[in-house]
């Protein structure tokens, strides 16, 4: 993993601009699923977050694969309801198509919920990320001295809150992940009696 290159592209970041290639480098650093989701689950959350550049980069890899696995699911429920839809074009839904479609729309808006707190925080992270590499002076650093590199207090007290909010759609995307699995596959056995 090239950090240097991910500084780069931190520091590229200006107001206004996309966040996309900042997020597209951080999902590619190494993070560990295992231990991120035991510390969250068995303590309840996490107490204090990772104080280096490297392993904030890693707890924010592992919030955005669980949005990637979430956004997999929230997409193949929007490809049900439209299924469903199609299906029930031409003539007045059963009572079990009704329902599952209500049910789909009130989780699908949920999710959707969810990615728009993200993207929100997302934003103020990396903004916070840029003006932390701006203000390091991490010209002529080799990739080993980034991988040690500490976070400065006062950037983690501006970035906690957001932390905070990130762990918030951890718990959410693991209490609508398990729903939204069972709404597909319901969806599938009623088109399934459909056909």
């Amino acid at each position: 993993m090239n950090y240097l290159e991910g500084v780069e592209i931190i520091q590229k970041y200006t107001a206004g601009s996309s966040i996309e290639p900042v997020l597209e480098f951080i999902r590619q650093v190494p993070h560990d699923e295992e231990g991120f989701s035991n510390a969250l689950d068995e303590i309840g959350g996490i107490s204090k977050y990772p104080d280096t550049f490297v392993g904030l980069l890693s707890f924010l890899s592992f919030i955005l694969g669980q949005r990637f696995k979430m956004n997999h699911l929230y997409e193949t429920a929007l490809e049900k309801y439209e299924s469903l839809n199609q299906t029930t074009a031409k003539r007045k839904p059963t009572e079990e198509e009704a329902k599952i479609k209500r049910t789909l729309t009130d989780f699908i808006l949920k999710v959707e919920k969810v990615f728009e707190v993200q993207d929100i925080t997302d934003e103020s992270l990396v903004k916070e990320l840029n003006r932390f590499v701006s203000e390091a002076n991490l010209y002529g650093v080799t990739d080993n001295e980034i991988k040690t590199l500490k976070i400065s207090s006062k950037t983690v007290a501006l970035i906690e809150s957001h932390l905070d909010k990130q762990r918030e759609n951890y718990y959410q995307y693991k209490k609508l992940r398990g729903i939204m699995e069972r709404l597909v596959r319901i969806s599938d056995y009623i088109l399934g009696e459909s056909k």
